[in-house]
């Protein structure tokens, strides 16, 4: 057997050890490795669900920095008379 072939072997056998532990650490982590395309699935939903919800976060807290800011608006200028 030559080197090139024990090298081959090698690189083959560290191939298909590195796919086994992927498929168990993805099994451990609960990901469905038997029907890949709904875990990519899931993962789009998760991503979808997370900056959906830094939008509405965002969107929340604008608005609750724009109520104080009119309230102190208002606040200031209740404060001036207005005369015609």
């Amino acid at each position: 057997m030559t080197e090139d072939e024990m090298r081959e072997i090698a690189r083959l056998g560290g191939k298909e050890g590195g796919r086994e532990g992927a498929w168990e650490v993805l099994r451990a982590l609960g990901v469905d490795t038997e029907h890949p395309l709904e875990a990519q699935k899931d993962m789009h939903f998760l991503r979808d669900l997370r900056t959906g919800t830094t939008s509405v976060k965002v969107k929340f807290i604008n608005t609750i920095i724009g109520a104080f800011a009119l309230a102190g608006l208002y606040k200031v200028f209740s404060g001036v008379m207005w005369t015609p």
